[in-house]
């Protein structure tokens, strides 16, 4: 479609204006379009992993039980309509058209970034939608994110560890007090599994305002077996088959569950053991410790694209066999520049016979193949391989002996090799 291809290239172009923290330019925003938000209840949902996995099966849940959902979350995979979904669904190319048109004319001369504005488009698609409630996923920290615009039902802090520094600080206390200022006043908060240090941080928080907190390993937790999930809260749900793989969802599967716990006491869904377990068995998030075969051979796809990601991506391969992966086709970003690549390296590289490190296309800055090879070890160098694009180094992955294959990283790569695998199949 001409005119929405020319609409994407204008919404683009706000890409170049970077990361600009704060709450003004949103409200400004938001004020113009009659305040969207203030018409749906929400859920806010913050962290330095695991947000985004929450938010899907908090969807699934909240859909299954009879609601109708919007699910904001960010970025995309291949399409923006991917960052709006209703019902489970991204939005069509004709609604995303609309939207785009009242955001360009609404906007104006006001200044805005690109995140301001698919978040404003995200409020208004779920008012024009009449959702009885949105899951917003946080962008980037919490206290000057967007998206902290709304006062939720329920906040939620999956997780805290290392990235983004260069806007969130250099300590897990800094970055657990930027996460923790979604917490409104009075408004209950689950906290996920995550550094003691971090969780207190966020307990000084809730003391200030007087909000319920429900921490994991106290009020809430998730065992694994026998190729299910328990879940210990209030409730207790036995033999989940939840619908994504890796050992570090059953974190994200607790937080989920808990919110799902307090929305229910809430009166906003009514619990319902057999339809939550449809819903997890049946929800849907893709790329995130995803194997899929391509010509003959196992693939992983998961988008472990900081330290901590890192280390629940070794987590699980250990816990599975990691004798079955022998190579990793890495690329990471580097926005802000403090991202510690080499760290994510370290994690991951004894796991793997060979790693093959590639630079690719994102809006973001990457780390380039000069970063990489200006800071390993001439030990690291013998048996790293470098690519300067994905698809020539995934054409050497299939046509070598390897064949268990882990692709990881920023999520913009991880995309963009899946999308390379699919056009070479139907070459």
């Amino acid at each position: 479609m001409e005119e929405l291809n020319s609409y994407l290239k204008w919404l683009s172009a706000f890409e170049f204006h970077g990361i600009k923290p704060g709450l003004y330019r949103i409200q400004k925003l938001l004020c113009s379009l009659g305040n969207p938000h203030h018409s749906y209840q929400t859920v806010h949902i913050a962290g330095t992993n695991g947000k985004g996995s929450t938010s899907a099966m908090l969807e699934s849940i909240a859909y299954e039980l009879g609601l109708k959902v919007g699910l904001y979350t960010s970025p995309h995979l291949f399409k923006l309509n991917e960052r709006f979904r209703i019902n489970k669904k991204p939005i069509s190319d004709d609604f995303l058209l609309e939207g785009l048109k009242t955001i360009k004319q609404i906007l104006g001369d006001l200044p805005a970034t690109y995140f301001e504005l698919t978040t404003a488009l995200a409020f208004l698609i779920f008012f024009i939608e009449k959702v009885d409630i949105a899951i917003v996923e946080c962008g980037m920290g919490g206290r000057l994110d967007a998206t902290n615009i709304i006062k939720p039902e329920v906040a939620v802090i999956t997780s805290i560890g290392f990235d983004h520094m260069k806007y969130l600080g250099n300590t897990l206390e800094r970055i657990a007090f930027e996460k923790a200022c979604i917490i409104k006043r009075e408004k209950p908060v689950v906290v996920g599994r995550m550094d003691e240090r971090a969780s207190q941080i966020i307990l000084e928080r809730v003391k200030r305002l007087n909000s319920p907190a429900y921490l994991w390993g106290k009020d809430f937790e998730t065992i694994h077996n026998d190729g299910a999930w328990i879940y210990l809260g209030k409730n207790i749900i036995d033999r989940i088959l939840l619908n994504l793989n890796g050992r570090f969802q059953g974190y994200n599967l607790g937080s989920a569950l808990k919110t799902a716990e307090i929305l229910a006491e809430k009166g906003i869904l009514h619990w319902d053991k057999i339809k939550i377990k449809r819903a997890l068995k049946n929800v849907v998030w893709p790329l995130r410790y995803q194997k899929q075969r391509f010509f003959g051979k196992n693939f992983l796809f998961d988008c472990a694209h900081n330290e901590e990601g890192a280390l629940a991506l070794r987590e699980s391969l250990l816990a599975e066999n990691t004798e079955t992966y022998s190579l990793l086709l890495l690329g990471i970003t580097n926005e802000d520049g403090t991202k510690p690549f080499l760290k994510i390296f370290e994690t991951l590289k004894d796991l793997f016979e060979e790693v093959w490190i590639c630079e690719f296309p994102s809006p973001r800055r990457i780390v380039s193949l000069l970063d990489w090879q200006e800071n390993l070890t001439s030990k690291d160098l013998a048996w790293v391989r470098f690519f300067n694009n994905p698809r020539h180094a995934l054409e050497k992955a299939i046509d070598s002996p390897y064949q268990g294959i882990v692709v990881s990283g920023s999520i913009y790569f991880v995309a963009e090799c899946f999308k390379n695998l699919k056009a070479l199949q139907n070459v």
